[in-house]
This record gives structure tokens, sequence and C-alpha cells, in this order.
């Protein structure tokens, strides 16, 4: 890609010109972490927390199966923070995960859920702040 042709389609004005002007060159935008699969990105959590290819694979088979009782056990309907637009439930499932819609806390009901309790879960919020799993993985991923 010529410079001239870089700076006309990357519409960054003065910055593209002067990347052009060191050699480098428009690309497809990198893949975002959303864009990723969510059973990839967990996989790649999995391996990062030091777990083998087979204990991964047990664990997306055993997170697989729970899925249908977790959202059958949610009580995320009747939380504050749950708003009407929002269709999904078991933000705190792996699989599932942050909502794309909830983004005020207004009051966390997840202490109550049976979901909680039956799972020994700690944290909460799940559907702003991501699922249990991506939560204490961040916790260990500071120490």
């Amino acid at each position: 890609m010529e410079r001239r042709e870089f700076f006309e389609k990357s519409g960054c004005g003065i910055f593209a010109l002067m990347l052009s002007h060191f050699g480098f060159k428009a690309y497809a935008k990198p893949i975002q972490e959303e864009e990723m699969s969510r059973m990839d990105m967990l996989k790649k959590m999995l391996l990062k927390m030091g777990k083998t290819e087979e204990e991964v694979e047990a664990k997306m088979k055993d997170m697989e199966e729970k899925l249908p009782q977790v959202k059958t056990m949610c009580i995320c309907k009747t939380c504050p923070t749950y708003v009407k637009d929002e269709t999904e439930l078991g933000f705190c499932h792996p699989f599932i995960g942050k909502s794309k819609i909830i983004t005020d806390e207004k009051g966390c009901n997840c202490p109550q859920c049976p979901v909680y309790t039956k799972l020994k879960l700690k944290n909460g919020y799940y559907c702003t702040r991501k699922s249990e799993m991506e939560q204490e993985s961040a916790k260990k991923m500071k120490k």
C-alpha cells in the first residue's frame, strides 16, 4: 500500500501520515478480546492459570454441563441492577460473563442466589464485573 493510500484509507490524519513515513502499513483492525470467541478466551485463561490441555477440556465440559442448571436456578431478573432490555441470565457462569447491556450497579442479589450458594461463589455483580472465574483469575494475576 502506498503512503498516500494508507493516509487516505486510515482516516487518522497527520498521525497516519507520520506512521506511513516510518514504513508502517494499514492492516485490518487487530483482534480484540471481545472478537475472540468466548470459548477460546476461557481456554486461554485456563491455560494461563497453569491448567493442562486435558484439564482445560475437562473444565470446559463441566461448565457446559452446568450451564442449563445455572440458568434455571438464576435469580438475576430479581436484582435491582438487572435491566428489562437484558435477555441473558447467569452472568456468574463463564460461558455467559458480563452483560453487554447492564452498566449501572444499583445493588446485588448474587449472595441470595441458589447458584451462588451451590457453586460456592465469592464475588458479585457478575453482570457488570465479569464471571466468577474471570474475577478470580484477575485477582490471581495481580498477585
